[in-house]
């Protein structure tokens, strides 16, 4: 089965109408990410399992928070979810921070491929972002925990309404005041909090 195929099937189950355009560079996407893999270690993932937790799960939580205005994804690495809510959100601008030159190498090559516009990738850490550089809307994290100190690293570019969503598998909330978000069909959990909260 095609990525297209498998995107479209999910896409149907979870009653996610997403214009035929998105998903044909959705679809793009997933093949560059197979398609690198080979010479980056990007992701353990492949086939359905890649295309579930990479691309459908990000989708589903875009639509379901109706995410919009500015948005950064904090550790990139292989794009997810930071492009895949690009491709399906309507941000006035998205920001990804990968420190690691290959991986950011791959999402400037992906942001070209899908054709992708008013997307910045930064290649540092997140503590290294000049204090109040970028101003986000939401700040997406994935594979990486948020603990204390990355936490006070996010205030750089927050304001005080920005909203913090972690996928993850984790079932402990990360803050006191975290709501949590389960997908249909999922073993991912979404944490939601905001930084003004904490």
């Amino acid at each position: 089965m095609s990525f297209a195929e498998m995107l479209r099937t999910e896409f149907r189950e979870l009653a996610l109408d997403i214009p035929a355009f998105s998903q044909q560079q959705l679809a793009l996407y997933a093949a560059e990410i197979e398609h690198w893999n080979k010479a980056v270690n990007l992701t353990s993932l492949a086939g359905p399992a890649l295309v579930r937790r990479l691309i459908i799960d990000p989708v589903w939580v875009g639509q379901y928070l109706q995410m919009s205005g500015v948005m950064t994804d904090v550790g990139s690495g292989n794009g997810s979810p930071g492009i895949p809510l690009t491709i399906t959100r309507k941000f006035s601008s998205t920001n990804l921070i990968e420190p690691r030159m290959k991986r950011a190498a791959f999402l400037r090559h992906v942001i070209g491929k899908v054709r992708l516009t008013d997307v910045a990738v930064h290649r540092c850490r997140i503590e290294e972002m000049p204090e109040k550089s970028l101003f986000s809307d939401w700040i997406t994290l994935q594979a990486i925990d948020p603990t204390p100190a990355l936490i006070e690293d996010l205030r750089r570019i927050a304001i005080d309404t920005t909203r913090v969503v972690w996928i993850t598998s984790v079932m402990t909330p990360p803050v006191v005041d975290s709501r949590m978000i389960e997908i249909p069909g999922s073993a991912t959990k979404i944490w939601v909090f905001r930084l003004d909260q904490i």
